[in-house]
């Protein structure tokens, strides 16, 4: 049977003079039934358009997206939400051998997330509200049932995520990441650093200390020469926070070992020191790394580090303030497992 056609004028496209876009609609003779080739069924935007839109969503906001193309943010969300569920409905776990595990914190509304990246892709593979093992165990769950076979794991020393990955993966290897131990040394400074404060009694010495806090954060190397001759006149001034100082210097050559025999002696001298100082902030580091020196130790097996997670939490900082939040959390999952697409750099 030959289809004639019908041209139907369209006055929402907003031709000129008031005049709609001119459609071409087939007939078959039993009314209009087929949909034209250049839009989908159910929606007033044509392929091109929609792929545009998700093409922008890769560096720019939805509010400005909607903005340039005149159209509302609804649409402009609805059309990347729709391509993001059809791209990440399903995410494959058969070729995941190394991961690394964190959590995030988003603010009063929405706390903590959980997220799982796949070490050897740098991509986002599980994301979920909460924290601990909780959060984690419908991830092994699907993991368990891609038949992939886990080789190792990169994770902060939280008692609750590592007793998730004993538990469901014992044959990995469980690394405690540097960046988080050097997190935790320097939290132990500045803790140090806030009592010193409070026990000072003269207020040159008070305020030379308090003023110390982000030279305190940062290698001796990366300081400038201003910087460097401040630190040093405010260390001066105090052999407890000048002790801690370069023991916090120091443990950052724990992974610049030639081996793991080498590491762990290293460790046990370092601990040693940390102990003998006599500073309660330093014992307790001390102990701490004790308890978790095997997991520390085996970046010398494994060479992992979590340093493409925290590029990924940097990210997903500045996605958020770019979008001023995100309202939907079924709709912040899916950019969050698209963020490897993006094509540009967020800034905190």
């Amino acid at each position: 049977m030959a289809y004639g056609a019908q041209r139907v004028d369209r006055a929402e496209t907003g031709g000129a003079q008031g005049e709609g876009a001119t459609v071409v609609k087939h007939d078959d003779g039993g009314g209009i039934r087929a949909v034209p080739p250049f839009v989908e069924a159910y929606t007033k935007i044509t392929r091109p358009l929609g792929r545009l839109i998700v093409d922008l969503a890769r560096f720019m906001t939805l509010a400005d997206i909607a903005g340039w193309l005149l159209l509302s943010w609804d649409t402009v969300k609805t059309v990347v939400q729709r391509r993001l569920e059809k791209d990440y409905q399903r995410i494959g776990y058969r070729k995941v051998h190394a991961i690394a595990i964190d959590e995030l914190y988003l603010g009063r509304a929405r706390k903590y997330i959980t997220l799982v990246i796949d070490l050897e892709s740098g991509r986002i593979i599980w994301v979920d509200q909460g924290r601990g093992s909780q959060a984690l165990r419908e991830f092994w769950r699907r993991f368990k049932l891609s038949g992939a076979r886990l080789k190792a794991v990169a994770m902060d020393m939280s008692g609750a995520y590592a007793a998730s990955v004993r538990t469901h993966a014992p044959h990995a290897i469980l690394t405690f990441d540097r960046f988080h131990v050097i997190k935790l040394m320097n939290e132990r400074l500045d803790d140090l650093r806030r009592e010193l404060v409070r026990e000072a009694h003269d207020d040159n010495a008070k305020q030379a200390i308090k003023g110390l806090r982000w030279l305190l954060l940062h290698r001796r190397d990366n300081l400038e020469k201003d910087a460097a001759r401040r630190l040093k006149r405010g260390l001066a001034l105090n052999a407890p926070l000048q002790c801690g100082y370069l023991l916090k210097e120091e443990l950052a050559e724990l992974w610049e070992q030639r081996n793991g025999r080498n590491a762990w002696a290293f460790l046990r001298e370092w601990c040693a020191k940390a102990k003998a100082s006599g500073i309660r902030q330093l014992q307790a580091m001390a102990a701490t790394l004790l308890r978790h020196a095997k997991g520390i130790l085996s970046y010398y097996k494994t060479g992992l580090t979590s340093g493409k997670m925290e590029g990924i939490n940097r990210k997903i900082r500045g996605l958020l303030a770019s979008a001023f939040g995100f309202r939907d959390h079924d709709f912040l999952k899916l950019r969050l497992y698209a963020l490897h697409e993006a094509k540009f750099k967020f800034v905190d």
